[in-house]
């Protein structure tokens, strides 16, 4: 929704009290910008860049984003200083913004000066200790709910009883886990001046904001400025702790895909020499058969796939034949996961649907593996998979006796055959339980007169299934397919805990796990970057064909 910036012109007179506001806004804001832009030019001097106190020598590039990161927000407290001197309601947006983020930052650097940080896990530990005492609070909600129940005086009452119960707990939990040692503590780091100085800008910052806020009427604020606002001061944690713990990294890990970063060394850029790396492929035709496959590529690449037409061979070679094959693994993984974990989720959601006894027990129960920990999972189906004393092959060899047929004796995590079959039939395992309900909510959502309707034109169950239930669940089914997709182009857990010695075999291992032991276990850094970029592009090229095509089928 459009709102009107209403402001008050430059001439127009402010109550003297809104003047000051506004006049020391300006000043300080000027003040910050400037502080901020002297960190920055410190930052650009450095040799070595330092992040919270510690040596990050990332190189170059990376000092100079960080001061460019650090000039963004002067140049923004200045325009808002200029703006809200001349009395733009948008420069008093503006300097809300700048003064918050200092509410924050302050408090951030306050909280280290008092030592909140290296004495967390004391904190933690000391009400760990006193742990029983918090049964308090558990009595004082208690009351609250039981006050519910009650009109009138008695529920005033309890209401009373249930604070200060919860008061009495907290104040006896704080003074047992130590409170007054950290209070001392927190005031014996007031002997040192930039404790005070700190202290003073904190306030500062949180007085402006709250004189800001009050000046809304002064400025013309409309209701629809005002909940707008309000909405964004209501997402701004989320989106303080998207752009710190997830835009941050991710930019951070593009421009180190470019590098050649590892363990103890400053990153050297390489341009797109990781990426050529991996995606260097060869291919050879061999006709004469005493040449061997690898004889027939150039040096530095080795084979990963050989094909035979006849005499000849196609020899295919790749310089990081690993990449290729965990890429082919991932990509044979989601072929068999997306019918395995679909078909019968669709067919669960369609009995779940019916009018049957304890419907509503098995809707919990298939439910229940897509909430369970993957390792603690793992653990059992290595037993269920375990040649000689696992279930799974004990019914198979029970089936195949009554068909006079031998033990099979499957390898489930060594044979190369079946490793990476063993990996889907857990993923689907524990993602199935999850589509159902998904179908089953889309089911619910079909209304009864389609069918009572195709019921009427004499359509049987099949029919009735193929084309009303089908077409309706279309945005639900493409839904399931994305998530399903995306999920198995991006299995880790399954392959990692259910292979327990290292390395996993090759063919169970997927992209993700080879990012993951080109990162963790090699420290190339760049290089696994890079992987996690090309396979960033792999994702969202197969979603974007994904959304083209289903923009003009699905039932919308």
């Amino acid at each position: 929704m459009a709102t009107v910036n209403r402001s008050v012109t430059p001439t127009a007179a402010l109550p003297d009290g809104a003047t000051r506001v506004v006049t020391f806004a300006a000043i300080w804001q000027v003040l910050v910008a400037l502080f901020v832009l002297y960190g920055a030019w410190t930052t650009s001097q450095m040799d070595t860049l330092r992040i919270l106190g510690k040596p990050a020598d990332l190189g170059t590039p990376v000092q100079v984003f960080a001061v460019l990161i650090m000039v963004v927000p002067a140049v923004f407290a200045l325009i808002a200083s200029v703006r809200v001197w001349q009395h733009h309601n948008d420069g008093r947006y503006m300097s809300i913004t700048v003064n918050m983020a200092g509410v924050v930052l302050s408090l951030f650097a306050l909280f280290g000066m008092w030592g909140v940080y290296q004495s967390y896990e004391l904190i933690v530990d000391a009400i760990l200790a006193n742990a029983p005492l918090t049964i308090g609070f558990a009595v004082a909600y208690l009351l609250a709910w039981i006050s519910g129940r009650f009109i009138g005086r008695a529920k005033d009452v309890l209401e009373r009883v249930a604070v200060f119960v919860a008061t009495a707990t907290l104040v006896v939990l704080l003074i047992a886990s130590n409170i007054l040692g950290a209070a001392n503590y927190l005031l014996s780091t007031y002997s040192n001046w930039q404790t005070w100085l700190l202290t003073a800008v904190t306030v500062v910052f949180v007085m402006l904001v709250w004189q800001l806020l009050k000046l809304a009427d002064v400025f013309g604020e409309s209701p629809d400025e005002r909940a707008a606002w309000q909405g964004w001061f209501m997402l701004s944690p989320n989106i303080v702790g998207f752009v710190l713990f997830f835009a941050g990294p991710l930019l951070l890990s593009f421009y180190l895909s470019f590098t050649d970063s590892s363990v103890g060394q400053v990153p050297g850029v390489v341009g797109f020499a990781n990426y050529r790396e991996l995606l260097s492929l060869q291919v050879r035709t061999v006709s004469d058969a005493s040449i061997s496959s690898q004889t027939a590529l150039d040096f530095g690449y080795a084979v990963v796939q050989e094909i035979n037409f006849g005499a000849n061979r196609l020899v295919i070679g790749a310089k990081d034949r690993l990449f290729w094959i965990s890429l082919g693994n991932t990509f044979a993984f989601c072929l068999m996961l997306l019918p395995l974990a679909i078909a019968p989720a669709l067919g669960m959601a369609l009995i779940l649907n019916s009018a049957l006894p304890g419907v509503k027990f098995f809707r919990a129960l298939y439910f229940l593996p897509s909430v369970a920990s993957v390792v603690g999972t793992a653990l059992i189906w290595r037993w269920l998979y375990d040649p000689t004393i696992g279930y799974i092959n004990y019914a198979l060899g029970t089936l195949s006796s009554w068909f006079g047929a031998g033990d099979p004796g499957i390898q489930w995590l060594t044979d190369p055959q079946v490793v990476l079959l063993a990996i889907v039939i857990l993923a689907a395992w524990q993602v199935v339980g999850y589509n159902t309900v998904l179908f089953l909510a889309g089911l619910q959502g079909v209304p009864n007169v389609l069918y009572e309707a195709a019921k009427i034109d004499g359509a049987n169950p099949w029919q009735r299934f193929l084309n009303v239930t089908l077409p309706m669940l279309a945005p639900t089914t493409f839904f399931v397919l994305i998530t399903t997709m995306v999920m198995g182009l991006q299995v880790f857990n399954e392959p990692y805990a259910l292979f327990p010695s290292r390395p996993i075999p090759e063919d169970a291992t997927t992209l993700v796990y080879y990012l993951y032991t080109q990162g963790f276990n090699q420290f190339q850094f760049g290089y696994a970057s890079a992987i996690a970029w090309v396979l960033f592009a792999i994702i969202f090229v197969f979603t974007f064909i994904q959304f083209r095509v289903n923009r003009s089928q699905a039932y919308g």
